[in-house]
């Protein structure tokens, strides 16, 4: 137990000097033209990778600068300290250390040609967000806030369209729960309020055609998912209040597509031979996006939905998009009082869209 406590220690260790090292080999050790802002032991550190780590820090206010630069370039004289170390004791040249930088400069290289191809992505027209905003009613002009009890359960396949002719003559959600115990099933019961935009848009095109006090049934083989619409509010959301988030998701759906394009068409030019103990799964699965381009504020569980997020009038206003989970893409954007932007690009399994505009005055608030 002690040994096997030893080497993971071991590796966790050289995973994290590994990423020191490659942060030192690209700016530690090289000549860089900005002003020095400090010298390890001969080796310079400049205000280039200070700023660069500055463009990391999110939501920073110009008052703000001049500490975080001052923390930022401790930071590096401590990694500086921490790759000489390393170095003296030879840990660059381990086999976990040069295994994470390689991964490291591979993701990198990778994600860098990503951000590079969606610079030349254009700004959807008022034209293709007017388009979105009607085509999405249940969303925006339509948007209502439902108070759901939801059903889980796992049934007899053939038992299901009984279930489904129950639900959707209209019997109560009661009836429902007393079928469920005569099949001898205990299915997981909620009751939530969700606002439109925390649906799945493939399944808030269906709820939004159910009354309240309806419901409706989806199955996947023996398993079955019951919403009820036990009550809803509608509380609409104009054009101008939803176009910037709308614009924001258009352009990430266009810089899904550029880099499924762009891989599809690296992957036909290329030759790709697979080990024979990969062949077999790679010619029965589909093809798996492996690009990393766009960080993701939540990871989702959901296989298909566009999330919108529209508070209260007296709140700060959000919204969030999520796209189909075809690839990782994603971004964040936030627009403050301040009108500042960010958008930052790591990865997760989901792609969204995520975006906070300024508090919304009286003029545009939702009617009710």
């Amino acid at each position: 137990m002690t040994n096997k406590n030893t080497m993971r220690h071991a590796a966790q260790t050289a995973t994290a000097i590994a990423s020191v090292l490659l942060l030192a080999a690209c700016t530690g050790h090289k000549k860089d033209a900005t002003q020095s802002a400090a010298r390890v032991d001969g080796t310079e550190i400049t205000v280039h990778q200070i700023n660069y780590r500055l463009q990391r820090e999110r939501g920073l206010r110009p008052e703000q600068q001049d500490a975080a630069s001052h923390k930022i370039l401790e930071q590096l004289i401590d990694e500086q300290l921490l790759v000489e170390k390393a170095e003296k004791i030879k840990m660059d040249t381990q086999p976990g250390a040069q295994q994470a930088l390689d991964a490291a400069r591979r993701e990198v290289l990778a994600r860098a040609y990503v951000e590079q191809a969606a610079q030349t992505v254009p700004a959807p027209t008022e034209a293709a967000m007017h388009a979105y905003f009607d085509d999405n009613d249940a969303l925006f002009s339509h948007r209502r806030i439902y108070t759901l009890q939801e059903y889980l359960a796992k049934v007899p396949e053939d038992k299901i369209p009984a279930l489904r002719a129950m639900v959707e003559g209209g019997k109560p959600p009661a009836e429902v729960e007393a079928w469920f115990k005569a099949q001898g099933a205990t299915p997981r019961a909620q009751q939530t309020t969700q606002p439109a935009e925390r649906i799945p848009l493939n399944s808030l095109k269906q709820l939004a055609a159910v009354r309240d006090g309806h419901g409706l049934v989806a199955s996947a083989g023996d398993q079955v998912h019951v919403t009820y619409v036990t009550s809803s509010t509608d509380a609409p959301v104009t054009f101008d209040r939803a176009k910037q988030a709308i614009g924001q998701f258009m352009m990430v759906e266009a810089r899904r597509k550029v880099t499924e394009g762009n891989l599809a068409a690296l992957r036909t030019s290329a030759k790709i031979d697979y080990a024979p103990q990969y062949a077999a799964l790679a010619a029965s699965s589909p093809a798996l996006a492996t690009t990393k381009d766009i960080e993701s504020t939540q990871q989702i569980t959901e296989t298909n939905g566009t999330h919108v997020t529209l508070p209260a009038a007296n709140a700060s206003s959000g919204v969030q998009v999520t796209l189909p989970t075809t690839t990782t893409s994603s971004v964040q954007v936030s627009l403050p009082q301040t009108q500042g932007v960010r958008v930052s690009l790591p990865s997760t399994p989901a792609s969204s869209v995520e975006v906070r505009l300024p508090a919304q005055t009286s003029t545009d608030a939702p009617k009710k």
